[in-house]
């Protein structure tokens, strides 16, 4: 049965091959002609799109919100019309409308590596979103461990949910978190175990999961895409695929806002010249008291040797 729908809005959750797979909230629907569904609280559906959004230039990509018609309920198919505007978009890894970033990273196997968590979190920051440390296989390491890493994350500026699917430690906690949010995103270092952690906040999923590479004591690949899975009702977890090495084009001047510690200080009061880039200039008032002073400094050297 195909249905002259307008205006039925979803959420694109995967791409896969030529086909769009949109999801359905059953809070917009049905007509009286639908009730074969309406036990349904989540519709899926397997999409394409009309050839003169491609034509204009739009692009799709999970996290968009679109509009579908010419559905079928029973094939679960139908055609996306049109994309609204993206509230925000990450490119890598390519998601959009996202409220919450969640920057993933291990205790042990793979090890932690400070300076590359750091750099994770620089692009977060670019996304202009609520930013978070999510720090799996707590099962490994010490409570001094753990009390020193959350400690030190906090002096970051940023907020840690050390987690365990071992022992279930501190997955209630991040579980309360996901629910609040309407779209989380994971993303990180390969073999960190986002996909091990998404399997376990969303039991039945069996995303694949990957080995450590003994050799280079990195993850290996597993998560080819983007895809969004669905916590309850009203909140959805993207999984992406792991990469190790972020890297940006930022503009020197615009690289303290992407640090929570130099925004700190700055919040009340302004340097000396508007054009400060916080390093050795007369009137700069950022302290350089802080850990991730010296990062700051190498990438902000980095970031002018790239803008010439």
């Amino acid at each position: 049965m195909v249905v002259n729908s307008l205006d039925i809005k979803g959420t694109v959750i995967a791409l896969k091959a030529s086909y769009i797979i949109v999801e359905i909230r059953n809070n917009q629907l049905f007509s009286s002609a639908n009730r074969e569904i309406n036990s349904s609280k989540i519709i899926r559906l397997t999409c394409t799109k009309r050839n003169r959004l491609s034509y204009k230039g739009y692009s799709i990509i999970v996290g968009d919100t679109v509009s579908v018609e010419e559905i079928d309920w029973v094939q679960r198919k139908g055609v996306i019309n049109s994309v609204e505007h993206r509230k925000n978009y990450l490119k890598r890894p390519s998601v959009a409308n996202f409220t919450d970033l969640f920057v993933v990273t291990s205790f042990q196997n793979p090890l932690i590596d400070i300076k590359q968590l750091s750099r994770f979190l620089i692009k977060a920051e670019e996304s202009s979103t609520q930013v978070s440390i999510i720090l799996t296989k707590h099962d490994l390491v010490t409570n001094s461990i753990v009390d020193e890493h959350i400690h030190k994350f906090l002096s970051w500026g940023y907020n840690t949910f050390p987690v365990s699917i071992i022992t279930g430690y501190g997955i209630s906690k991040l579980l309360d978190k996901l629910r609040l949010l309407k779209l989380s995103v994971l993303c990180g270092p390969s073999g960190v175990g986002k996909s091990s952690l998404i399997n376990y906040l969303v039991p039945g999923m069996s995303i694949p999961v990957g080995e450590l590479s003994k050799k280079l004591k990195r993850g290996k690949h597993t998560t080819r895409h983007v895809e969004l899975f669905s916590l309850d009702e009203e909140s959805l977890i993207a999984d992406t695929p792991g990469f190790n090495n972020p890297d940006f084009n930022i503009d020197p001047y615009s690289l303290g806002k992407l640090f929570p510690e130099i925004r700190s200080q700055l919040y009340n009061k302004n340097c000396k010249f508007r054009n400060c880039l916080h390093l050795d200039e007369p009137g700069c008032i950022i302290s350089r008291d802080w850990e991730r002073y010296d990062h700051y400094r190498n990438c902000v050297k980095e970031m002018i040797n790239c803008h010439h």
